[in-house]
């Protein structure tokens, strides 16, 4: 696989190549491909994520101070444990920084995730401190399922389509903290502060009541599309029944639309769930939960107006090879 090539392909076109690699392990129950691998050690199940935030990528100094962004890396990580129904249990944090860094911005940095993760229930255990051009934040999870682990690959045609909390004030906020529009700063919590929705993956996995999950990292369309391609379906998406963020009230409909499907980084869960079983959705303070369209056999994702009628939105979430 030509690496340096990468620029060339999409984010996942090049993660469907890393599947087809050799594998064989009888401990790896699930590898590449989903939120998290999952695997078996000492007879237990465990959840593995990692992943990367690199400097005026994904955040950027004036933005932050060092431990609102060290708590941010823990969040946005714990997310892909929440949405295969699991919990954090350890962590690892590899730091890359520019040598002439300040002891006391590693410090807080640190001591932010550290506290983000304690108060998931998770013990930051160990690490690695290199220098380099410009910061990197890696994090490696591991979790335990709580129950059966949940997958995207489980949604089948007539499944109801879930998603939690609200859509489209992280991508706003990010608009706002780049410039591209006024708002307040109150406004920029949404995309500084994530919220993990880890109680309530907890409670879907234990309650048996959703067929397929994965969170809301790269926008909402882009990742129903994920979980589409695993489970070889499609699904209907009714623009009407979108959670809009308050915030996107003051905005024209049809931006409220495209933040609300392709603006990312709202780490809600996406779940399916099969009619019957709609009862067995948790209920839990403070996390809404709204259905929002209807899996579809077929492949492929549509969005209707309340009228029925197909609405032209493409899908266009965040991919870093995109050119």
């Amino acid at each position: 696989m030509p690496i340096e090539r990468a620029g060339r392909l999409s984010e996942l076109a090049f993660i469907e190549r890393l599947r087809a690699l050799p594998g064989g392990d009888r401990d790896v129950e699930l590898g590449i491909g989903d939120d998290c691998a999952i695997v078996r050690a000492g007879g237990r199940r465990l959840l593995l994520t990692t992943d990367a935030l690199v400097e005026d990528v994904h955040f950027r100094w004036r933005w932050d101070g060092p431990a609102g962004i060290g708590r941010r890396a823990f969040a946005v990580n714990a997310s892909d444990i929440a949405a295969m129904g699991g919990t954090p249990r350890f962590a690892l944090l590899s730091l890359v920084a520019p040598k002439r860094v300040a002891t006391s911005e590693l410090s807080r940095l640190v001591r932010g995730f550290a506290a983000a993760a304690r108060a998931s229930g998770c013990a930051l255990v160990g690490g690695n401190l290199s220098s380099g051009a410009r910061w990197m934040i890696s994090v490696t999870l591991v979790g335990e399922p709580c129950g059966m682990p949940l997958r995207r690959s489980g949604a089948r045609a007539g499944d109801l389509v879930y998603v939690s909390g609200q859509l489209g004030a992280a991508a706003l906020a990010r608009e706002i903290l780049l410039g591209r529009r006024r708002g307040r700063a109150s406004e920029t919590a949404a995309f500084l502060r994530p919220t993990a929705r880890l109680e309530l993956g907890a409670a879907l996995a234990r309650a048996r009541a959703a067929t397929a999950a994965i969170d809301v990292s790269d926008g909402l369309l882009q990742d129903l599309g994920h979980l589409c391609r695993a489970s070889g379906v499609g699904a209907v998406v009714e623009a009407e029944r979108l959670p809009y963020a308050s915030v996107l009230r003051r905005l024209p409909r049809r931006e409220r639309l495209e933040l609300a499907l392709n603006g990312g980084e709202d780490y809600e869960l996406i779940f399916t769930v099969r009619g019957q079983r709609a009862e067995r959705i948790p209920s839990l303070p403070r996390v809404p939960v709204t259905a929002i369209g209807r899996i579809v056999p077929g492949s492929g994702l549509r969005v209707r107006a309340a009228s029925g009628e197909a609405l032209p939105v493409e899908v266009r979430g965040f991919d870093h090879f995109r050119r």
